[in-house]
Protein backbone atom coordinates (compact mmCIF):
# COMPACT_ATOMS: atom_id res chain seq x y z
CA UNK A 1 0.00 0.00 0.00
CA UNK A 2 2.54 2.50 1.14
CA UNK A 3 4.90 1.46 -2.28
CA UNK A 4 1.71 2.25 -4.29
CA UNK A 5 1.35 5.39 -2.46
CA UNK A 6 5.01 6.64 -2.91
CA UNK A 7 5.26 6.13 -6.38
CA UNK A 8 1.72 7.92 -7.19
CA UNK A 9 3.28 10.45 -5.61
CA UNK A 10 5.80 10.66 -7.29
CA UNK A 11 4.44 10.34 -10.70
CA UNK A 12 2.30 13.38 -9.33
CA UNK A 13 5.82 15.35 -9.22
CA UNK A 14 6.69 14.20 -12.04
CA UNK A 15 4.11 15.80 -14.65
CA UNK A 16 5.13 19.06 -12.85
CA UNK A 17 8.33 18.73 -14.67
CA UNK A 18 8.34 19.72 -18.36
CA UNK A 19 7.73 16.50 -20.55
CA UNK A 20 11.79 16.27 -21.74
CA UNK A 21 13.00 15.93 -18.15
CA UNK A 22 10.22 13.88 -16.13
CA UNK A 23 11.27 10.68 -17.22
CA UNK A 24 14.46 10.97 -16.61
CA UNK A 25 13.65 12.92 -13.00
CA UNK A 26 11.07 10.23 -12.18
CA UNK A 27 13.63 7.33 -12.90
CA UNK A 28 16.39 9.05 -10.50
CA UNK A 29 13.44 9.10 -7.46
CA UNK A 30 12.36 6.04 -7.75
CA UNK A 31 16.31 5.00 -7.51
CA UNK A 32 16.33 7.34 -4.50
CA UNK A 33 13.42 5.81 -3.26
CA UNK A 34 14.21 2.17 -3.61
CA UNK A 35 17.59 2.93 -1.30
CA UNK A 36 15.78 4.68 1.69
CA UNK A 37 14.92 2.04 4.83
CA UNK A 38 11.65 1.70 6.05
CA UNK A 39 8.08 2.90 4.64
CA UNK A 40 7.79 5.57 6.52
CA UNK A 41 11.30 7.33 4.95
CA UNK A 42 10.08 6.42 1.53
CA UNK A 43 6.82 7.95 2.21
CA UNK A 44 7.96 11.12 3.74
CA UNK A 45 10.55 11.39 0.98
CA UNK A 46 7.67 11.11 -1.78
CA UNK A 47 5.57 13.32 0.26
CA UNK A 48 8.11 16.21 0.12
CA UNK A 49 8.66 16.11 -3.93
CA UNK A 50 4.91 15.92 -4.32
CA UNK A 51 4.38 19.30 -2.80
CA UNK A 52 7.31 21.03 -3.42
CA UNK A 53 8.03 23.51 -6.58
CA UNK A 54 10.16 21.87 -9.46
CA UNK A 55 13.01 23.90 -10.74
CA UNK A 56 12.04 27.82 -11.33
CA UNK A 57 8.99 27.90 -13.80
CA UNK A 58 9.23 30.51 -16.50
CA UNK A 59 8.48 33.76 -14.78
CA UNK A 60 5.21 35.38 -16.04
CA UNK A 61 6.61 38.32 -18.90
CA UNK A 62 3.47 39.93 -20.30
CA UNK A 63 3.83 42.81 -22.62
CA UNK A 64 2.88 46.07 -21.24
CA UNK A 65 -0.04 46.56 -22.85
CA UNK A 66 -1.72 43.41 -21.77
CA UNK A 67 -0.59 44.17 -17.81
CA UNK A 68 -2.95 46.77 -17.88
CA UNK A 69 -5.92 44.71 -19.43
CA UNK A 70 -5.21 42.00 -16.80
CA UNK A 71 -5.56 44.17 -14.28
CA UNK A 72 -8.61 45.69 -15.54
CA UNK A 73 -10.32 42.26 -16.04
CA UNK A 74 -8.69 41.02 -12.49
CA UNK A 75 -10.77 44.18 -10.99
CA UNK A 76 -14.09 43.20 -12.81
CA UNK A 77 -14.12 39.55 -11.81
CA UNK A 78 -13.16 40.54 -7.99
CA UNK A 79 -15.73 43.16 -8.23
CA UNK A 80 -18.56 41.18 -9.96
CA UNK A 81 -18.35 37.85 -9.28
CA UNK A 82 -18.78 37.99 -5.71
CA UNK A 83 -21.66 40.44 -6.03
CA UNK A 84 -23.07 37.79 -8.61
CA UNK A 85 -22.67 34.59 -6.73
CA UNK A 86 -24.02 36.42 -3.57
CA UNK A 87 -27.73 37.41 -5.17
CA UNK A 88 -27.62 33.93 -6.95
CA UNK A 89 -27.21 31.95 -3.50
CA UNK A 90 -30.16 33.67 -1.95
CA UNK A 91 -32.23 30.96 -2.96
CA UNK A 92 -30.91 28.14 -1.15
CA UNK A 93 -28.97 29.79 1.84
CA UNK A 94 -31.98 31.78 3.54
CA UNK A 95 -34.09 28.68 5.40
CA UNK A 96 -33.16 25.25 6.57
CA UNK A 97 -35.15 22.40 8.08
CA UNK A 98 -34.66 19.07 8.34
CA UNK A 99 -35.58 18.10 5.09
CA UNK A 100 -33.35 20.41 3.23
CA UNK A 101 -29.91 20.61 5.04
CA UNK A 102 -28.47 17.15 3.26
CA UNK A 103 -28.88 18.51 0.21
CA UNK A 104 -27.36 22.05 1.19
CA UNK A 105 -24.15 20.47 2.78
CA UNK A 106 -23.59 18.56 -0.19
CA UNK A 107 -24.40 22.35 -2.37
CA UNK A 108 -22.49 23.76 -0.03
CA UNK A 109 -19.30 21.28 -0.10
CA UNK A 110 -19.36 21.51 -4.26
CA UNK A 111 -19.86 25.35 -3.95
CA UNK A 112 -16.30 25.61 -1.67
CA UNK A 113 -14.76 23.32 -4.25
CA UNK A 114 -16.20 25.30 -7.30
CA UNK A 115 -15.08 28.49 -5.31
CA UNK A 116 -11.38 27.00 -5.34
CA UNK A 117 -11.53 26.29 -9.36
CA UNK A 118 -12.96 29.32 -10.40
CA UNK A 119 -10.14 31.07 -8.63
CA UNK A 120 -7.34 29.32 -10.17
CA UNK A 121 -9.04 29.88 -13.73
CA UNK A 122 -9.01 33.22 -13.01
CA UNK A 123 -5.77 33.48 -11.83
CA UNK A 124 -4.56 31.92 -14.71
CA UNK A 125 -6.32 34.25 -16.96
CA UNK A 126 -5.15 37.46 -15.43
CA UNK A 127 -1.28 36.54 -15.23
CA UNK A 128 -0.07 40.52 -15.93
CA UNK A 129 -1.45 41.30 -12.36
CA UNK A 130 1.35 40.09 -10.74
CA UNK A 131 3.87 42.67 -12.82
CA UNK A 132 1.81 45.53 -11.99
CA UNK A 133 1.30 44.46 -7.75
CA UNK A 134 3.75 43.01 -5.73
CA UNK A 135 2.72 39.63 -4.46
CA UNK A 136 2.45 40.62 -0.71
CA UNK A 137 -0.10 43.16 -1.73
CA UNK A 138 -2.35 40.89 -3.73
CA UNK A 139 -4.43 39.91 -0.80
CA UNK A 140 -5.51 43.85 -0.18
CA UNK A 141 -5.56 44.30 -3.88
CA UNK A 142 -8.52 40.95 -3.79
CA UNK A 143 -10.13 41.80 -0.76
CA UNK A 144 -10.21 45.69 -1.43
CA UNK A 145 -12.10 45.39 -4.51
CA UNK A 146 -14.91 43.67 -3.44
CA UNK A 147 -15.28 45.58 -0.37
CA UNK A 148 -15.25 48.94 -2.03
CA UNK A 149 -18.08 46.92 -4.28
CA UNK A 150 -20.25 45.50 -1.67
CA UNK A 151 -20.38 49.77 0.34
CA UNK A 152 -21.08 51.55 -2.83
CA UNK A 153 -23.65 48.42 -4.02
CA UNK A 154 -26.94 50.04 -1.64
CA UNK A 155 -26.10 53.73 -3.24
CA UNK A 156 -26.98 52.76 -6.45
CA UNK A 157 -30.20 52.03 -5.04
CA UNK A 158 -30.56 55.67 -3.54
CA UNK A 159 -29.52 54.19 -0.03
CA UNK A 160 -27.32 54.37 2.39
CA UNK A 161 -24.38 51.34 3.35
CA UNK A 162 -25.19 50.00 6.68
CA UNK A 163 -23.18 50.73 9.00
CA UNK A 164 -22.75 47.41 10.92
CA UNK A 165 -22.73 45.63 7.75
CA UNK A 166 -19.44 47.69 6.93
CA UNK A 167 -17.80 47.17 10.04
CA UNK A 168 -18.60 43.91 9.73
CA UNK A 169 -17.20 43.05 6.42
CA UNK A 170 -13.89 45.41 7.18
CA UNK A 171 -12.87 43.19 10.00
CA UNK A 172 -13.67 40.11 7.50
CA UNK A 173 -11.60 41.68 4.84
CA UNK A 174 -8.91 42.75 7.11
CA UNK A 175 -8.17 39.68 9.03
CA UNK A 176 -8.60 37.67 5.64
CA UNK A 177 -5.83 40.06 4.40
CA UNK A 178 -3.16 39.64 6.91
CA UNK A 179 -3.54 35.93 6.69
CA UNK A 180 -3.49 35.61 3.16
CA UNK A 181 0.12 38.20 3.47
CA UNK A 182 1.08 35.70 5.29
CA UNK A 183 0.16 33.02 3.00
CA UNK A 184 1.89 34.77 0.56
CA UNK A 185 5.39 35.09 1.95
CA UNK A 186 5.29 31.56 3.37
CA UNK A 187 7.49 28.38 1.80
CA UNK A 188 6.97 25.50 1.26
CA UNK A 189 3.53 25.31 -0.91
CA UNK A 190 2.18 23.06 1.97
CA UNK A 191 2.46 25.84 5.04
CA UNK A 192 1.60 28.62 2.17
CA UNK A 193 -1.88 26.43 1.12
CA UNK A 194 -2.71 25.40 4.99
CA UNK A 195 -2.03 29.31 5.48
CA UNK A 196 -5.28 30.00 3.71
CA UNK A 197 -7.14 27.06 4.57
CA UNK A 198 -7.22 28.83 7.83
CA UNK A 199 -7.95 32.22 6.72
CA UNK A 200 -11.47 30.70 5.42
CA UNK A 201 -12.43 30.23 8.98
CA UNK A 202 -10.51 32.32 11.16
CA UNK A 203 -12.38 35.41 8.81
CA UNK A 204 -15.03 34.12 8.96
CA UNK A 205 -15.24 34.22 12.55
CA UNK A 206 -14.78 37.84 12.28
CA UNK A 207 -17.53 38.73 10.42
CA UNK A 208 -19.95 37.73 13.60
CA UNK A 209 -17.27 37.79 16.41
CA UNK A 210 -18.68 34.49 17.22
CA UNK A 211 -18.89 30.65 16.55
CA UNK A 212 -21.95 31.07 14.20
CA UNK A 213 -23.93 28.17 14.37
CA UNK A 214 -27.31 27.83 11.60
CA UNK A 215 -29.61 25.15 11.32
CA UNK A 216 -29.22 24.13 14.79
CA UNK A 217 -31.02 21.12 15.62
CA UNK A 218 -31.42 19.93 12.27
CA UNK A 219 -28.02 18.69 11.83
CA UNK A 220 -27.06 15.56 13.94
CA UNK A 221 -23.62 14.48 15.44
CA UNK A 222 -23.21 17.17 17.68
CA UNK A 223 -21.87 20.75 17.66
CA UNK A 224 -19.12 20.34 14.98
CA UNK A 225 -21.22 18.75 12.67
CA UNK A 226 -23.48 21.27 13.04
CA UNK A 227 -20.35 24.53 12.42
CA UNK A 228 -19.26 22.75 9.46
CA UNK A 229 -22.15 22.43 8.06
CA UNK A 230 -22.60 26.39 8.89
CA UNK A 231 -19.00 27.36 7.27
CA UNK A 232 -20.26 24.72 4.10
CA UNK A 233 -23.43 26.73 3.34
CA UNK A 234 -22.38 30.44 4.54
CA UNK A 235 -21.67 32.43 1.28
CA UNK A 236 -18.85 34.64 2.66
CA UNK A 237 -17.18 31.53 3.27
CA UNK A 238 -17.67 30.68 -0.21
CA UNK A 239 -16.36 34.20 -1.67
CA UNK A 240 -13.35 34.00 1.27
CA UNK A 241 -12.20 30.82 -0.50
CA UNK A 242 -12.33 32.47 -4.12
CA UNK A 243 -10.80 35.37 -2.86
CA UNK A 244 -8.06 33.50 -0.75
CA UNK A 245 -7.34 30.94 -3.60
CA UNK A 246 -6.94 33.29 -6.05
CA UNK A 247 -4.87 35.68 -4.40
CA UNK A 248 -2.67 32.77 -3.43
CA UNK A 249 -2.53 31.41 -6.38
CA UNK A 250 -1.16 34.55 -8.20
CA UNK A 251 1.08 35.05 -5.21
CA UNK A 252 3.18 32.46 -5.80
CA UNK A 253 3.63 32.82 -9.21
CA UNK A 254 7.51 33.48 -10.46
CA UNK A 255 7.38 37.46 -11.27
CA UNK A 256 9.24 39.15 -14.16
CA UNK A 257 12.81 40.21 -13.58
CA UNK A 258 13.50 44.18 -14.36
CA UNK A 259 15.79 42.42 -17.65
CA UNK A 260 13.22 40.16 -18.43
CA UNK A 261 10.44 43.11 -18.27
CA UNK A 262 12.95 45.18 -20.68
CA UNK A 263 13.00 42.39 -23.24
CA UNK A 264 9.34 42.13 -23.20
CA UNK A 265 9.02 45.79 -24.23
CA UNK A 266 11.71 45.90 -26.70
Amino acid sequence: MIRRLCHALLSSAARRWPADLRAEMLAEWRAELHALPGGGRRLRYAASLAVSRPHREAAVVVRPGRNLAHAVLSLVLLAGLPMVYLELALGWTTGYSEDTVTWQAWVGAGSILAAAGLAIICARVTPGVTQLIRPVLLPLWCFGSPYATLAAWPLLSGHLPNRSHLASGALWALSAVALGTLAARARPALVSWGIVAAAVPVSFWFLSMSVEIIAAGYVGSGPLAEYLFTLAVRTPVHVAVFLLVYANHLARRPRASAPEVAAARA
